[in-house]
């Protein structure tokens, strides 16, 4: 139930598996907002699966799709907006979303991630042999744009609705601090 004052809308950010899709939609439920998640968008306008969008059109024209939906994700006030994995890292997505509601980092561990997403062939850039290897690679890179979320949620052995409690509560409070809710940027110092 939407609280006083709780901003209606916010946008889900993370790695792949992290929970933005099942954590997105019971955020979007219990707010009474809709709900979006940008590679669906994506898909339903192409009619491809995003794996086929990447072999046949490239990385490349994938992201400028990805663009064009977060601009048509964030034309509507007050969404709930689940991304994709890599929609964060870049500058102009980053600037819309954050200009368009808060941004939560639904963080996760490299081992919790790939545990979620085994035996999952649809993600693009974990087809290689060594998935754990890829995972961590990603996340290193990925890892300084997400900590410019506005807040931080570790969704780490949590099941959905926990996790969308936890964003929930960050919304209502509209605090950058706390120990399910750090600023995305810092690491909770002492006891």
């Amino acid at each position: 139930m939407r609280g006083h004052g709780t901003p209606r809308g916010a946008v889900l950010v993370g790695f792949m598996g992290a929970g933005k899709s099942s954590v997105g939609k019971e955020v979007a439920r219990r707010l009474g907002a809709e709900f979006v998640d940008v590679d669906d968008r994506i898909e339903a306008d192409t009619g491809k699966r995003i794996p086929e969008i990447f072999s046949s059109e490239g990385e490349q024209a994938f992201r400028e799709r990805e663009r064009k939906a977060i601009r048509d994700a964030v034309s509507v006030p007050g969404r709930v907006i689940a991304t994709g994995g890599g929609a964060f890292l870049d500058a102009e997505n980053r600037r819309r979303l954050k200009a368009y509601a808060p941004v939560i980092f639904l963080d996760v561990s490299p081992a919790g991630a790939l545990t979620r997403l085994a035996g999952d062939t649809s993600r693009p850039l974990l087809s290689g042999e060594d998935r754990e290897k890829a995972v961590a690679e990603l996340m290193a890179r990925r890892r300084p744009a997400y900590s410019e979320a506005d807040f931080r949620v570790d969704t780490e052995n949590l099941p959905p609705d926990r996790v969308a409690g936890k964003v929930l509560h960050l919304l209502a409070r509209g605090t950058k601090g706390g120990p399910s809710g750090e600023r995305a940027g810092k690491e909770r110092r002492g006891g």
